[in-house]
């Protein structure tokens, strides 16, 4: 544990910087990053996150921390930041997404007006996760600002592009392939009650009904001699696949947690009202847990709609991100409980979660990763997020400490 000194010393520098951070995090929250992609339409050349990576370069460049944009694309760019030794032992990454997903439709109040009532801040994308986002900035600021000159090397990755899915080739995996890695990683997801040292998987994937498109007023239709109802088609298949179980074994870190098949959750098909429909379009949604994969899914999934004669039927694959879980006991872990106890006087627990993110991508590379510890809110993913700054002001306390605590101190300077 870091001395009674420096826990001082980061409390009362995180305190110092609160109200500039809330600041930087209600601009974020105002300048919109929405993502309403799925993983086959995402374009590599479309500014969604431009404009929050520009804000963030340029606050860590303010604050000397000398980032770098890294990107498939100019209009999509990662930020990083690398701060402590050249050389060193032992690294720590912490890594949020910038994008949001989009607001409800019909909504009448500001989606995204970073305004404070009460110690919250409000708005889409505040607690999941530009919160976690100004945390990041600023545990490594009061970090720097108390003049701690780290054993070890803080890396700081704010990614593009998660909100499809945690499969895209252009955030975290894009910085993967450049080297961009550490000995442990966190991504603040929220909340502060748990650590999540897991998540399960997921696999989606988008069925295709074809007909034959004919106009409703020709005899041929009448007398059931041509046309084929693409949408009729897609309700038997949604029947058949009502019931679909998925075999799984139960797994210590996800208790009480198995499979989820949902289909469908988005469907569209049919041109006109007076022409039969030729073609029916439906995205289906699958939650895994360790042992399951894409391909076993897809197979049950054939399976069933080969008992369904006549219907043709085309499946596509549009992500698999396998279950994965890290060991309660690895350091990161551990270094983090501890601080989290002594800043939140209570110990939070230690489990897998549902949502998966860009934490697979790490741990199956073998980085031990916490996949979710973050400030705490509520109404996240609608128009009423909000985050508590309370919370807020304790998660970034929390972080700096982690900093210290796992990466080492060479030499202190008052």
């Amino acid at each position: 544990m870091i001395s009674d000194e420096m826990s001082r010393k980061i409390a009362r520098m995180v305190a110092n910087n609160s109200k500039a951070q809330v600041k930087f995090l209600s601009t974020l929250v105002k300048t919109r990053s929405v993502n309403l992609h799925t993983p086959d339409s995402s374009d590599a050349k479309e500014p969604i996150e431009a404009e929050v990576a520009e804000l963030i370069y340029k606050k860590l460049a303010v604050m000397k921390l000398a980032p770098r944009r890294m990107g498939v694309s100019r209009k999509r760019p990662n930020v990083v930041c690398y701060w402590g030794p050249r050389r060193y032992r032992k690294s720590l990454l912490f890594n949020g997404q910038m994008d949001t997903c989009g607001p409800e439709k019909g909504v009448k109040r500001n989606p995204f007006s970073g305004l404070v009532r009460q110690n919250r801040l409000y708005g889409l994308g505040a607690c999941d996760m530009k919160a976690s986002l100004t945390a990041y900035v600023y545990a490594l600021k009061a970090i720097k600002d108390i003049g701690v000159n780290l054993a070890g090397r803080v890396t700081l990755a704010f990614v593009v592009d998660t909100e499809p899915g945690a499969c895209s080739e252009w955030g975290t995996a894009y910085l993967l392939s450049k080297g961009v890695r550490a000995r442990a990683a966190l991504i603040g997801k929220p909340c502060t009650h748990t650590v999540a040292i897991g998540h399960r998987g997921g696999y989606r994937f988008v069925l295709t009904t074809q007909g034959q498109e004919v106009h409703t007023g020709l005899s041929l239709w009448e007398k059931k001699k041509m046309g084929r109802n693409a949408i009729e088609d897609m309700a038997e298949v949604v029947r058949v696949l009502k019931r679909l179980e998925i075999p799984y074994k139960s797994a210590r870190l996800f208790p009480g947690r198995k499979p989820v098949f949902t289909f469908p959750t988005k469907i569209h098909g049919g041109r006109s009202v007076n022409m039969v429909p030729d073609k029916c379009v439906a995205y289906g949604d699958v939650r895994l847990m360790p042992g399951n994969s894409g391909n076993q899914v897809k197979l049950l999934i054939q399976e069933k709609l080969a008992k369904i004669s006549g219907i043709e039927y085309r499946m596509e694959d549009l992500l698999f991100v396998p279950a994965v879980e890290i060991d309660p006991k690895e350091e990161v872990v551990q270094v983090l409980v501890e601080n989290a106890i002594a800043v939140l006087k209570e110990k939070p627990d230690v489990r897998g979660v549902g949502p998966w993110n860009d934490g697979w991508m790490y741990i199956t590379r073998d980085i031990p990763t916490v996949v979710g510890f973050g400030p705490d809110g509520g109404d996240v993913g609608t128009s009423r997020e909000w985050v508590s700054l309370a919370s807020l002001k304790k998660v970034t306390e929390i972080y700096a400490r982690l900093m210290v605590d796992y990466l080492g101190v060479k030499e202190e300077v008052s």
